[in-house]
């Protein structure tokens, strides 16, 4: 799936703006235009726009409706684009059904029939449950639906990100793959998916410098003294594609990646990461995408030294990672396999709960994933799920066919991110890279840093011990409440969250198979209501408004 561009071939409009909006239930018929509309915009969570609770916590159906004009091309093929839709999204235009999408974090796209004028209408459902990712329980309580998360995150729903319409002409490029490697030289492979006949390639290095020509739809160029994508340095590749009707531009970097014994490697070279766990969640627009606010956040990355971050716990507007790819920040991409446990003695890998009709939407949803990211050089690999139960009896033969059917898909090295421990994990040697989330000292044993480090270090020794697998901790953090100090240092205090990530730090550097530190969080972030969250998650190093805490000081030292 190729990104909308404008060039000579092409047509991409923006329809990001003002929208007209309702809430609705599932009686609502979209042949008929939206009555008494509400004002929305646009790409945006429409929660946190609203003044009241049943607005903000609304369940079930929202509408969006936009009328559109179409410029007098009637050859070729006019498609629109949601980035993405939370989370089941049917979409027609003039009332007849399009398109229907379940999975609220990747891309829709689909053709549209010709009209000088139409009403094109998104029936958006937040609605989750046992089938979707991520996962939750759908119940009923006083006559109304509730949501109830197992995840530790709001639940935002609406247009999140870009929608474009735009044009193709007749056999466009559907598709472009590219794999590189390095030997004396750089190989770039190449296949392209078009109808059409004759296709021209070449390659224009970071300078814009022709190096490479082809033709056919398959082929490989060989670029001598490749500039490479690494750490830091964002050395793009474009790859020009043009047919008699059609012409493309996809960038891409020259790098490796391979987990060996302990390690993992970028270019043959040994690295650690060193970063976090992100969210999409700003103030108002919630998971609404913004290009000004991705350019902060990375700012911020930047100054505190990090490379690389994870995007839990679902796949993130594509604006972000064209930043990785160009500023060289790496990326652990991870599909919302989020809430496969109840923390509860109940089996979640069962028939009734995640099962077959789960696993497929799993797939599908990784397939999606990988389809859209395959050519970010930022994407160094994948990660299957986030603290799933893995210590069940059915967990294995389920996560079998996951990491099948994602070996199947990309050549990257595939992460699960675990919280169970290393003697009850029935899954984690199908993964190349371990990730673990671990609050020793946060959730238990609260104050007590010097029991928590024994058991720390302890625990990540019987990981390695059992598996011989690289582990990325990809959680470990405290809740902490800016501007509240205490000395001596007590939960919830800034003092402590230094001594906290100090303490697994140390642990960290005595242990030469732990390949990389992802403090959770980058930022404090929006959560359901609850007594154990006081207006969100605060376990950021940064406040939700982007502020530094002190432990942002301790970390752009330490990363230095």
């Amino acid at each position: 799936m190729l990104y909308p561009t404008n060039n000579n071939k092409r047509i991409s409009i923006s329809l990001n703006g003002l929208w007209n909006f309702t809430f609705a239930d599932d009686s609502y018929d979209p042949k008929t235009s939206i009555k008494e509309p509400i004002l929305m915009g646009v790409p945006s969570s429409y929660n946190d726009l609203f003044t009241t609770i049943k607005e903000r916590e609304h369940v079930g159906n929202v509408v969006y409706e936009l009328k559109l004009q179409l410029p007098e091309i009637k050859t070729g093929e006019w498609r629109i684009r949601l980035g993405s839709a939370t989370h089941k999204a049917k979409c027609y235009i003039d009332g007849e059904l399009l398109s229907y999408h379940n999975g609220g974090f990747l891309p829709i796209d689909f053709a549209i029939p010709y009209k000088e004028k139409f009403r094109l209408t998104i029936v958006l459902d937040n609605r989750l449950d046992y089938q979707t990712l991520p996962i939750a329980s759908l119940k009923e309580e006083n006559g109304k639906e509730i949501v109830d998360t197992h995840f530790d995150f709001f639940n935002y729903a609406g247009l999140h990100r870009n929608v474009f319409l735009y044009h193709l002409p007749n056999n466009p490029i559907e598709d472009i793959v590219i794999k590189t490697k390095i030997e004396e030289n750089a190989l770039v492979s190449y296949k392209i998916d078009t109808l059409a006949e004759k296709v021209n390639v070449q390659v224009l290095d970071p300078n814009n410098k022709i190096v490479g020509k082809a033709s056919g739809k398959i082929g490989t160029i060989t670029i001598a003294k490749p500039l490479l994508w690494d750490i830091g340095k964002g050395n793009l590749y474009t790859l020009c594609v043009e047919t008699g009707n059609d012409y493309y531009e996809e960038t891409f970097g020259i790098r490796e990646i391979l987990v060996k014994d302990k390690d993992i490697l970028l270019n043959g070279k040994k690295i650690y990461l060193k970063g976090f766990g992100m969210h999409e969640d700003h103030i108002t627009i919630g998971r609404g995408t913004y290009s000004g606010l991705n350019i902060r956040d990375f700012n911020l990355l930047r100054w505190i030294n990090a490379n690389s971050f994870r995007t839990s716990h679902y796949p993130y507007d594509e604006e972000m990672y064209i930043l990785a790819d160009k500023l060289g920040l790496l990326i652990i991409n991870e599909v919302p396999a989020v809430g496969m446990n109840f923390w509860s003695s109940t089996e979640v890998f069962s028939e009734n709960i995640i099962n077959e009709t789960t696993k497929k939407n799993h797939m599908q949803q990784l397939t999606e994933l990988v389809n859209r990211d395959k050519n970010h050089p930022s994407v160094i690999m994948y990660s299957v799920a986030n603290e799933a139960n893995t210590h069940e009896r059915h967990a294995l033969a389920y996560f079998k066919d996951i990491f099948s059917h994602t070996r199947s898909l990309t050549d990257l090295p595939i992460m699960i991110v675990e919280w169970v421990g290393a003697e009850s994990n029935k899954v984690a040697q199908l993964a190349d890279v371990i990730g673990l989330n671990r609050y020793i000292g946060w959730y238990v044993n609260l104050g007590d840093l010097e029991t928590s480090k024994i058991k720390l270090k302890a625990d990540l020794n019987a990981y390695y011990n059992k598996f011989k697998k690289p582990l990325v901790i990809t959680e470990f953090g405290t809740d902490t409440i800016a501007g509240l100090h205490s000395l001596p240092s007590v939960s919830f205090s800034e003092e402590y969250q230094v001594d906290f990530i100090k303490m697994y730090k140390e642990v960290f550097d005595e242990l030469d198979f732990v390949s990389g530190e992802h403090v959770w969080n980058f930022a404090d972030f929006m959560t359901k209501q609850g007594i154990t969250r006081i207006n969100g998650n605060k376990k950021g190093v940064f406040t939700r408004d982007r502020q530094p805490k002190m432990i942002a000081h301790f970390l752009r030292e330490n990363w230095k």
